[in-house]
């Protein structure tokens, strides 16, 4: 029932304005956060079995306790005793925060507080009831400016970036043109056209970037999400910015096989690329351009620290401390699967090359020591994991 009216709230809109189209940033806006019907506002699960995905939090504790090891290092940059906030920004079931906040509290290394930045009252009702016996006070907001600077903050957020709505440009013999959403009143479906760009900085981004997109190629720009980080990168003072989602530099975007982009839709556990049937029913995203997110940072003063693949960083925050043989007697049990799940974590033909992850910081006088070295965070040597674990 849900999605015939969003459908018919998105055409009417298309219907009120001058060209009769939106563009597909405003689409995905309405697709995946309206406040009634859209995906994630919606009153069903997301992430897991039941859901439409999986996220690396989901797949066990061993994330969240490994990045909680991470974090407890950067804490100790901050000044001897002082008091910190962690936040996590879109933390989805709550898994995460509460995996982090267990790890954290085994480590000696609680927070003051524990803050979430979460706009969905769907995702703030499930993390509500995941973090009732948190031995932390939990907060809620929905903006970046609602949460006190007072103390260092260590902001955490895993596939939050990949779910901000993007235009979508092709590149043609005179120049860029933006992708925009129409409705065909003979087909009955909503189509794509193209116009000019809605606004300049479509353009400036190809060349802040210096990326030169070949003619026939499209690609996302995801102001939305820089306007976001610009927006923390102002308001933190002294900390730590940890971004995990899929995505790549510049580079590694512009390659043939990106020449159609990164967007797709997933919709239970299956990968498809029909993004204007059943507006609201999948989950829509694109890979993250970790370099704009760089050089967008850097103007507010976000230094970079690390960038580096997920396998590699859960390597040397020392994933395979969590390592336990099994016993012989229940071989396929707790200890065997946690096992399997470290593995597929860290082994980079798992969910560890899929993934990349940048650490940020600002103000903090001497950042984690040996950050960007190989065997940062105190572990000795890079771990090879075992197939056969």
């Amino acid at each position: 029932m849900d999605q015939p009216l969003l459908l018919h709230e998105i055409v009417s809109e298309i219907q009120k304005t001058p060209r009769k189209a939106i563009s597909f940033r405003r689409y995905m806006e309405l697709a995946l956060y309206h406040p009634e019907w859209g995906y994630y506002h919606r009153m069903k699960p997301k992430i897991g079995k039941e859901g439409d995905f999986y996220t690396s939090p989901a797949v066990g504790e061993a994330f969240g306790w490994t990045l909680a090891k991470g974090i407890s290092h950067m804490v100790q940059s901050f000044p001897e005793g002082s008091s910190w906030y962690l936040i996590e920004a879109g933390a989805g079931d709550g898994i995460l925060a509460t995996h982090m906040i267990q790890g954290l509290d085994r480590l000696g290394f609680r927070p003051r507080r524990l803050f979430i930045v979460e706009t969905s009252s769907y995702y703030r009702a499930v993390q509500k009831q995941m973090l009732v016996d948190s031995p932390v006070s939990v907060y809620w907001v929905e903006e970046i400016r609602d949460l006190p600077n007072d103390l260092p903050c260590i902001l955490v957020s895993n596939e939050f970036f990949d779910a901000f709505p993007v235009h979508r440009v092709i590149s043609q013999e005179n120049g860029i043109k933006e992708i925009f959403v129409t409705w065909d009143d003979q087909k009955k479906e909503l189509v794509e056209c193209l116009f000019s760009p809605s606004r300049t900085d479509l353009s400036d981004y190809f060349l802040e970037m210096d990326w030169n997109l070949p003619v026939g190629w499209s690609a996302e720009v995801p102001l939305d999400a820089l306007n976001w980080l610009e927006t923390l990168g102002q308001w933190l003072k002294n900390g730590y910015v940890i971004t995990m989602d899929y995505g790549g530099t510049t580079e590694e975007l512009s390659v043939p096989a990106r020449k159609n982009g990164t967007l797709r839709c997933y919709h239970k556990h299956q990968l498809h690329q029909d993004f204007y049937s059943d507006p609201g029913t999948s989950d829509i995203t694109c890979h993250v351009h970790f370099s704009a997110l760089m050089k967008h940072g850097s103007k507010v003063g976000l230094n970079n620290l690390l960038y580096t693949t997920q396998a590699r960083f859960l390597l040397r925050s020392g994933i395979w401390t969590l390592l336990v043989n099994p016993p012989p007697s229940d071989p396929f049990g707790q200890v065997a699967r946690r096992n399997r799940a470290i593995r597929h974590l860290a082994l980079e033909e798992g969910m560890g090359s899929a993934f990349q992850v940048l650490i940020q910081s600002k103000g903090i006088q001497h950042p984690v020591a040996g950050l960007m070295q190989e065997d940062c965070f105190g572990v000795g040597k890079q771990v090879s994991l075992s197939k056969n674990m």
